[in-house]
């Protein structure tokens, strides 16, 4: 199979993975929102940044470095299984005992248990990571797919069966662990490669030594993601954050999907090619155009349909999430881009400027939670769309000094996307608003098939390049 259609392909399957699946437990998480509320995701809010901390500690960037490295045998995943094995469980004991901390941080009692608990997904992860990172490495994503199913839809049904019972909070804990334990089982058993009894220090220091900056650069990533929980949780009402962790993660559905395709895909692919810069530089140009011609009008769109479409799904109940989550589409288009200019960094083995570039980002991120605080949730939330564009431009920056294409240029190219989709956005906020249409579901479907129409109609009418390469994949794509 040719480099290009292994890149689509694997971008098919990755899509079906990332989508339906997600889809699925987006879903239900819809469903546990109408039974339960607020308070409940906002529990899970207020543990976000610590679960997301030990996630990254256990994996330690040592996957990422099997990925890259060209020559990886049985005695580096061996090494790396049980090396990620130790830490996780050191992790847990870690968290297992600052949870009263934190439940005290928070004053919420409930948090131990519920941290206790979620924690051991640590464990489970770190079972099965080492038999991923052979699936991605080898772009396996058709199967990566395939294995997924049983977990999301065993962890569904638990999810949503537990929360129409009555055991709220629990319901949620519950739908992930079980996820996790069927993935986790199914990778194992479905696996070529099982771990044997051998470990090599030599080969433990080359991948920590690579992998540990990712780590690094990853923990700050993760606390300063979740640091919006943080703060809210702790100075605002816990309905607060439940509305804000909701509007995130609706938020987060689409982009985090986007994301994960352009993250799993480019990496290896990148790899693969890296000692080619110009064709690096052709595939860079070709993936960030097609990228941002379908995130800005997903997100632009999304916005625009916001406050019917939580009607719809969610209830008035939530109706006080809708500004939020506006805010946070405008900063989300940009993420699929963030991990595309990252991955640059990773594949040229320039972790410590990946490290340096996220401390950079921080610093900025920190500046501006002190000025935005004074301003409410409110303030705190336009912060994380000022703060994404300026990572862009520092992303950017760099990787463009890698693979000769200027950041002027990557920004020029996006342009016309952005106007396009603003455009876009005006007419589908016209539509909505329209007193004529009553039903919330009407006024989702019809300014939807508006904005969908009038986007596609102006990149027809323009011959846009991404436009008509997307085009082409359809006519030409045989998978």
């Amino acid at each position: 199979m040719s480099l290009k259609k292994q890149a689509i392909h694997s971008v098919f399957w990755t899509l079906g993975d990332t989508f339906l699946l997600s889809g699925l437990s987006l879903l239900a998480s819809l469903v546990l929102a109408r039974l339960l509320g607020p308070v409940e995701f906002g529990l899970i809010g207020m543990i976000a940044v610590f679960i997301a901390i030990g996630i990254t500690l256990v994996d330690s960037g040592m996957t990422a470095s099997l990925i890259r490295s060209k020559n990886a045998d049985n005695d580096d995943y061996s090494t790396v299984f049980f090396l990620n094995l130790g830490i996780s469980g050191l992790v847990y004991l870690i968290v297992f005992f600052t949870a009263p901390l934190i439940a005290s941080f928070f004053n919420q009692e409930i948090l131990i248990n519920i941290l206790r608990l979620y924690s051991i997904s640590f464990i489970i992860t770190a079972f099965s990571a080492v038999q991923l990172a052979i699936l991605n490495k080898k772009m396996q994503f058709k199967k990566i797919m395939m294995l997924n199913i049983p977990g999301t839809v065993i962890g569904v049904v638990v999810g949503v069966v537990l929360g129409y019972m009555g055991f709220g909070v629990w319901s949620i804990v519950w739908m992930y662990l079980t996820n996790q334990i069927i993935k986790s089982v199914v990778l194992w058993l479905n696996s070529s490669w099982k771990p044997q009894l051998k470990y090599s220090v030599q080969k433990a220091k080359e991948h920590y030594n690579f992998g540990y900056k990712l780590m690094i650069s990853g923990l700050i990533d993760t606390i300063f993601k979740n640091i919006y929980n943080v703060v809210i949780g702790k100075f605002y009402a816990v309905q607060t954050l439940g509305y804000y962790e909701r509007a995130r993660a609706f938020n987060d559905y689409p982009i985090a999907a986007m994301t994960g395709v352009i993250g799993r895909v480019t990496y290896p692919l990148m790899a693969k090619i890296q000692d080619d810069k110009q064709k690096v530089t052709a595939v860079y140009k070709q993936i960030l155009q097609f990228t941002f011609f379908v995130s800005a009008p997903l997100m632009f769109g999304a916005s625009a349909v916001a406050e019917p479409l939580f009607m719809l799904v969610l209830g008035e109940e939530w109706l006080p999430a809708v500004p939020y989550f506006q805010i946070l589409c405008l900063a989300g288009m940009l993420y699929p881009i963030h991990a595309f200019n990252i991955n640059i960094l990773k594949v040229y083995g320039r972790s410590d400027l990946f490290l340096k570039l996220e401390i950079i980002k921080k610093i900025v991120i920190t500046i501006s939670i002190l000025i935005t605080f004074q301003f409410g949730v409110m303030g705190l939330v336009w912060s994380s769309v000022f703060t994404s564009f300026i990572a862009l431009f520092i992303n950017m920056h760099y990787s463009a000094e890698m693979i000769n294409y200027k950041t002027i240029r990557q920004l020029s190219d996006m342009l016309p996307t952005l106007l396009i989709s603003g455009v876009m956005f005006l007419a589908m906020y016209w539509t909505v608003n329209l007193k004529e249409i009553e039903s919330y579901l009407l006024k989702v479907v019809v300014s939807s098939l508006v904005g969908g129409v009038f986007y596609i109609g102006i990149n027809h009418i323009l011959k846009r390049d991404s436009y008509l390469f997307i085009t082409k994949l359809v006519k030409e794509r045989k998978l």
